[in-house]
């Protein structure tokens, strides 16, 4: 079976339609839910079932296991209308989708059940392969797995596991056979309430509603069942096709920012005029206007790439390059706009300095700046190693 990453769209939908009950859903489920959940580091679990009631998880997903089999260009227009409520929420249904897909794709039929349960809302999925000293290296884990009978032991440390405290389900990625480097390494779903398995959360600034942990191993035992034949290259796809999704969720994020800072401009009184009238604002909102549609172009076209079902090689290019231009736009737009609300920007009254503290995050997720400079250096046949 070809991977989740790569799988052709069964289904087709009216896109402006379904972008349409993208909006209405963030607007009415998330609303006032995340100024709690941001307070309090804590991720709203009942958004998650109601976005799996909405048939809003599993988007990619196969019929068979409650899935829409829909293109990535539907999943980024459902990222970027969450995200332009909230940017946190919407790396969520990703987070499920990259997961689900090691499932659906390289998993038994128990597997299988699990995919089921994620899509219906019954089972919420986390991602651990980052490690305190891995993380764009993923070459470099050392958590292990060690067969003993019907089942692996595994014993390591995983860090900024989004949700990996709040998840039924760790996806964790171990080494097997440590003298094969990368090609020596296999996914487990690991229930996250096995003995020897401990979580931490990991206090940050920034994505606050959707929090990091520190996910450790000591001598948990992993039926072998729960085993999935894949490894470092089903990551590495799935990373690819994340990379596109994070590129939705700023570009969302990045309109809301824009079109708060163009609203106080034209309000704000400053000299008996608005101070959107003085050309040095005038000329921040207009640069943010091209950002915002360069990052629309960008987004799409990627997602184009990947649903034509071109090989990976064939469109990495496309893909790092969007991801490096999105996450530096979105920077210089959220810190215009925090720019632009002077004092009140940083006071809680306003929700502008939460918007630039989210965008923080946007070079070094899912390969940062470096790496993505790197992959497109390499793309043009530079040697850069």
């Amino acid at each position: 079976m070809e991977p989740a990453a790569r799988r052709s769209a069964k289904n087709s939908v009216d896109r402006e339609a379904f972008r349409d009950m993208c909006r209405k859903f963030a607007q009415v489920e998330m609303g006032s839910r995340w100024q709690a959940a941001d307070r309090e580091s804590k991720f709203p679990m009942e958004l998650y079932h109601a976005a799996a009631k909405a048939g809003l998880i599993g988007l990619h997903a196969p019929e068979s296991l409650g899935g829409a089999e829909l293109g990535v260009t539907e999943e980024a227009i459902a990222v970027e209308e969450y995200a332009k409520v909230n940017p946190n929420f919407a790396i969520m249904p990703v987070i499920q989708g990259v997961a689900g897909g090691l499932l659906w794709d390289f998993g038994n039929e128990g597997h299988h059940q699990l995919a089921r349960a994620n899509n219906a809302g019954e089972c919420l999925l986390a991602i651990a392969v980052t490690e305190p000293e891995a993380g764009s290296d993923v070459q470099s884990i050392k958590t292990t797995a060690k067969r003993e009978g019907d089942e692996w032991v595994l014993d390591g440390i995983k860090a900024f596991i989004t949700l990996g405290g709040d998840c039924d389900v760790l996806m964790v990625l171990a080494r097997t056979d440590p003298t094969k480097g990368r090609h020596g390494m296999h996914f487990f779903a690991v229930d996250r309430r096995t003995p020897g398995v401990q979580t931490s959360q990991i206090k940050t600034y920034a994505n606050r509603p959707m929090p990091t942990y520190r996910v450790s191993f000591n001598g948990a035992r992993v039926p072998e069942s729960r085993r999935l034949e894949a490894g470092f290259g089903a990551i590495m796809a799935g990373f690819n096709r994340e990379r596109v999704m994070v590129c939705a969720r700023w570009l969302g994020h990045m309109q809301t920012a824009l079109a708060w800072a163009l609203d106080y401009a034209k309000v704000r009184q400053q000299f008996g005029k608005p101070i959107g009238a003085n050309q040095s604002i005038a000329f921040q909102l207009a640069q943010g206007h091209v950002d915002v549609e360069a990052s629309r172009l960008y987004t799409y076209h990627a997602a184009s790439r990947w649903d034509s079902g071109a090989p990976i090689q064939d469109i990495i290019l496309d893909v790092s390059s969007a991801k490096l231009f999105v996450t530096q736009a979105v920077y210089r737009v959220t810190q215009s706009a925090l720019h632009i609300g002077g004092g009140w920007g940083i006071t809680e009254e306003l929700p502008v300095m939460r918007m630039a503290l989210d965008a923080l995050v946007a070079p070094v997720t899912v390969g940062a700046y470096e790496i993505q400079l790197r992959v497109i250096a390499k793309q043009l046949g530079l040697p850069c190693d």
